[in-house]
Parts: C-alpha cells; sequence; structure tokens
C-alpha cells in the first residue's frame, strides 16, 4: 500500500497533524539515537578509569608484596638469624642453645614490627621448634602441605593462603646455610600478612569496594564487606582489561590485572547500577521532556490544524447542505471571512449562492413543486388492496389443492400486513400490536415446527392501552432470530403484558444465549442492529420516548447461557397523556 494516496485523501486538519507527529518521531529517535551514543561513551570511560585505577591499585600492591619478598629474604639471611640456627642445630651446649633462641625471639620480634599488616613472624628450626612473633600469633598454616612445596621450591617464595584465618596470606622461605656457601637447611621461615590491613595501609579503598585477589584457581583475599558474595573461579588466561559479568544474579563491570612479578590476579567489580545511575536520571529526565514534548506538540498541532481547517470544514458543510438542497439557511450560518485565500473562497461561495437563490426564485422551485406532485400522483396509483386480493387469491387455491400449510401461512402474512399498511396511525392498541404479533408467530411455528414454542399472557385489556405501531414485533423477532440460530435445542418466547404502578409492561422473555453487558450497552447506543425486521430496538427506544416521554422506554436484562428479558415501559393511560 503506498503512503502517498493515503496521505493525499486525509483531511487538511489530519495532514498537519500528521506533518507534527512525523517531525516530533524523527527529533525521538534522534534523541534515543544521541542518548545511546552518549550513554556508551560515558561507560567506556567509565570502564577505562576503573581499569586505570585496578591498574594503579595493583602496582601498589606489587611494590608491597615484593618489599615482603625482600623482606624474607632479608630474614632468612640476616647474620643473627643464620648464626643462631647453626647454634641451634649444631650446639650440644644447653646454654648456648638457650642463648641463641632468646637472640632468635629478639630478632624475629624486629622484624615483626617493622610492618603494621605483618600479623605473624614464624621460624620454624631444624627440631621442629617453632618462634612466633606478632599481633596475631594464633595464626597456623598447615605444615603437611605448605612445607613440602617450601622445600622443593629451593629457597625461593612459595605464597599460600591461610584456610583457618580469613584473608590472611602467608610468605613462606626455606632457610639454609650460607657459610661456606654449603646451602644445609636450618628451617623454614613464614611470614603472615594481614590483608585487610595491607590494602587499609596501601590503597585506603572505601569500604563498599568489591576488590579481590586470585592465585591461580585460589582466591587469596576478598574484602569482607564485598556485596558480591563468593564469585566463579577466575580464567587466568585473561590478559588485563575488563568485561560484563554476572555474579548472584546482579551485573557487574568486572576489571581484572595480572601481577607483573607473581601468579597473583586483582579484580575489581564496580555495579553497573553505579554505572548506570547517572544515566537513569538523564533517561528520566529525557521520556519526562519527550512525553511532555509530544503532549504539548499534539496540542498545539491539532489546534493549529482546527484553526487552519475550520474555515475549510465549515465552507464543505455549506457546499453539502446546498448540495441537499438548503439555500435559505446555508448563507446565514457561514463565518465572516478573514481576509485571507479561504475567506475569498467563502466570499466567491456567498456570491455564488446568492445567484443561485435567484434562478431558484424564477423557475427551480416551480420546477421541484410539478415534479412532487406528479410523483405523489403516481404513489397514489399503487393501490394495496392488490396485493391483498392476491394473496387472498394464492389462499383460496391453496386451499382447492389442499396445501393446508401454505393457505394458513398466506392467510396469516395477508392479516400481518393488513394490520401494518391500513393503519395509519402512529400509536395502535395492545391488542392490534398482538395480532401482529400471532401473525407473524404463525408463519414461523409452520417454518420451524417443534424448534418454536410461543405463547403470550396478559392481565390487561388490550383495547383500552396504546403503543408505537411494531414495537413488540421486532421484539419477537430479533430473539427468534438470535435463539434458532445459535440453539440446537427448542426455542422458547413468552409474552407477558400486565400493570405495575402507573406504567405498563410489556416483558418479551427468551431462553436463548444471553449476551453480556457491554452488547447490551452496545444495543443501547444503536451500535448493533436488528437481524431480522430492520427495525432496530434504538428506534423502538426513540419511538416510545417520543410518544410518552423520557421516563418510558426499553430496558433489556439477559444472563449468557440463560436467556434475555426485553421489557418495554409505556404508560398505563395508554396514548391519553399523548398530545
Amino acid at each position: 500500500m503506498q503512503i502517498k494516496p493515503i496521505f493525499r485523501n486525509l483531511k487538511i486538519r489530519n495532514k498537519i497533524f500528521a506533518v507534527s507527529l512525523l517531525l516530533l518521531t524523527i527529533f525521538g529517535l534522534l534523541g534515543i539515537i544521541s542518548y545511546q551514543f552518549f550513554t556508551s561513551m560515558y561507560e567506556d570511560r567509565i570502564s577505562e578509569e576503573s581499569a586505570a585505577m585496578l591498574q594503579l591499585s595493583s602496582t601498589v600492591l606489587d611494590e608491597e608484596l615484593a618489599g615482603l619478598e625482600d623482606l624474607s629474604f632479608q630474614v632468612i639471611t640476616d647474620d643473627q638469624v643464620q648464626k643462631d640456627l647453626r647454634i641451634i642445630q649444631d650446639s650440644d651446649v644447653n646454654i648456648d642453645i638457650y642463648q641463641a633462641k632468646v637472640r632468635l625471639q629478639e630478632r624475629l620480634l624486629y622484624f615483626a614490627t617493622s610492618e603494621p599488616y605483618i600479623a605473624a613472624i614464624q621460624v620454624i628450626d631444624s627440631t621442629g621448634s617453632k618462634y612466633t612473633y606478632g599481633f596475631n600469633t594464633k595464626v597456623e598454616l598447615d605444615k603437611k602441605e605448605i612445607l613440602p612445596i617450601v622445600a622443593a621450591s629451593k629457597g625461593s617464595n612459595v605464597w599460600s593462603k591461610n584456610k583457618e584465618e580469613e584473608n590472611i596470606i602467608s610468605s613462606a622461605r626455606l632457610i639454609r646455610s650460607k657459610e661456606n656457601l654449603e646451602l644445609k637447611k636450618m628451617g623454614y621461615l613464614i611470614i603472615s600478612v594481614d590483608m585487610n590491613k595491607l590494602i587499609e595501609e596501601a590503597l585506603n579503598f572505601s569500604p563498599n569496594k568489591n576488590f579481590i585477589i586470585t592465585n591461580g584457581d585460589e582466591i587469596f583475599y576478598q574484602n569482607p564487606d564485598s556485596e558480591i558474595g563468593p564469585i566463579r573461579t577466575p580464567d587466568e588466561e585473561k590478559g588485563n582489561g575488563y568485561e560484563n559479568e554476572r555474579v548472584n544474579g546482579k551485573d557487574y563491570m568486572a576489571t581484572y590485572v595480572h601481577s607483573r612479578f607473581s601468579d597473583l590476579t586483582y579484580y575489581h567489580f564496580l555495579p553497573f547500577s553505579d554505572i548506570t545511575q547517572q544515566n537513569a536520571v538523564v533517561k528520566s529526565i529525557m521520556i519526562f521532556t519527550f512525553i511532555s514534548m509530544f503532549i504539548l506538540s499534539i496540542i498545539v498541532s491539532r489546534k493549529a490544524a482546527e484553526f487552519i481547517s475550520k474555515p475549510l470544514e465549515n465552507l464543505s458543510r455549506n457546499m453539502k447542505e446546498v448540495q441537499s438542497g438548503d439555500f435559505e439557511h446555508t448563507l446565514e450560518r457561514t463565518e465572516t471571512e478573514n481576509e485571507d485565500e479561504i475567506g475569498l473562497l467563502h466570499s466567491n461561495f456567498r456570491i455564488m449562492i446568492d445567484k443561485i437563490n435567484e434562478l431558484i426564485k424564477e423557475n427551480y422551485t416551480k420546477q421541484l413543486m410539478i415534479k412532487e406532485t406528479e410523483y405523489k400522483a403516481l404513489q397514489a396509483q399503487i393501490n394495496p388492496h392488490f396485493l391483498y386480493n392476491t394473496l387472498d387469491s394464492i389462499n383460496w387455491m391453496a386451499r382447492i389443492s389442499q396445501q393446508k400449510k401454505i393457505s394458513v401461512m398466506v392467510e396469516a402474512l395477508g392479516n400481518m400486513m393488513r394490520n401494518i399498511i391500513s393503519k395509519k396511525e402512529a400509536l395502535v392498541t395492545l391488542k392490534d400490536e398482538m395480532e401482529i404479533v400471532k401473525h407473524y408467530v404463525t408463519i414461523q411455528e409452520y417454518r420451524f415446527e417443534n424448534r418454536l414454542k410461543f405463547s403470550s399472557h396478559s392481565l390487561l385489556d388490550l383495547e383500552s392501552h396504546l403503543i408505537p405501531k411494531l414495537s413488540i414485533q421486532p421484539i419477537v423477532e430479533n430473539a427468534m432470530a438470535h435463539g434458532l440460530e445459535e440453539m440446537t435445542s427448542q426455542c422458547e418466547i413468552n409474552v407477558y403484558i400486565y400493570p405495575k404502578g402507573r406504567e405498563i409492561e410489556i416483558v418479551v422473555e427468551d431462553n436463548g444465549p444471553g449476551m453480556s453487558e457491554e452488547r447490551i450497552q452496545a444495543i443501547y447506543r444503536g451500535e448493533i442492529h436488528s437481524k431480522s425486521s430492520g427495525i432496530g430496538l434504538k428506534n423502538i427506544i426513540e419511538r416510545i420516548k417520543l410518544m410518552f416521554g423520557e421516563e418510558y422506554g426499553v430496558r433489556i436484562e439477559s444472563t449468557p447461557g440463560v436467556g434475555t428479558k426485553v421489557k418495554i415501559i409505556i404508560p398505563y393511560s395508554g396514548g391519553e397523556g399523548h398530545v
């Protein structure tokens, strides 16, 4: 379907509105694209700054941990430590061994207090004796697990995690004799580091930072106040950088950096909610602004379109009135013309109507009167008795041929049409209206046989009360049409006529499929028309209100699957109150 012909056929006000809406949509799309572009730039900038911050932090920690390795090397090569350990290992004199242990303890205490984040320094001599100093002397490693690894390292530093104490890591070395480069094994050195204090001293992170250090498959450090909880085992094959990670159902931007001198990897997890918080504010402002502009544009464009198109619509309406033959009131309803193109159209149209009115007064009115007279004369020639006589002839032919059903149906049809056509009054008695209903039902009973059951009951003298002609029969006909069409069982229709105070209620009740409240309201509004006679319920309501007043009319009560009641309310006095 091409857009151009559709746009060409739109009204002017709709064209103006469509163009305004199109421009607003284009600007809105440009705003969305710009927002997405700048949001992406902002997130990339945050990611780069987070990576730079982590790179700086990892460098600081690398230097601190490298300093600890230097400290451990300094301890194992310290002349006093070496001398005391040799005495403990080789001497047989108890006093010498005791004095060596005292000196060793003093020396280890000196090293233990050299840095505030050293939890403990422990030396295990060749006899298995332990010398532990520091602010947390309860720190212990699994010696069965770590000492073989340290022994196999041939004196190099070995980092390990303390499984008993959270966020405590240890640097372990094998102590060898350096005298004459004999490298004889004299014991082990273990320096335990409190990572919480180290990071607090070195980096001064705020408590909500999600900072993690891993060594291979093992998490060495995780901020105790971290909001992300345990994470998956890091992939050590990744290079430095950042990527999006989903941890415990929450999205994070994970920045990672590998240590330059060890197997450690540093991670920083930044919640996307922190990144997108400002974006959300901007987004909310943009949405509010766009909605406000959208509503304002609709209102302004509608008003502008109405201001432009209203004079044209008035001119078009006047032209249609002229087309329908109304030449007298058109000029009275024409608005004062402006001095623009539309005003000129109004002025020229007025001049044209003046000339047409002059011609009508001279000739056209006379011609219309002649045509009207000829038409009424032609109508008068149509004699309804011809139709009655024809139906009567068909009736007698059916009787002669012993076609009883045809005879009865034709007779009922003739009587029904006689009651409808012969009575010219707008109001008929209830008796005459029910006669029309009974003739109609007679025809339908022969048509549907056992599928239709009809009954009528009255507590009134039907000849004493009036009702608009063809008020009950269309309702009965519609009940039959819906019931017989949508039901497989017998359709029952009952008509009750009884007084109720100063009113008369005529109830047409069926056992049909019923209808919803929405459908009932649609019938009241005239949106659903009759399937049968063409006389809709809205037409019946309007005629009753016109004849008797606004308090009378038709009410519908229906239950889906049970049936429907249609109540006609008219005054008890019949037509006495009608003028």
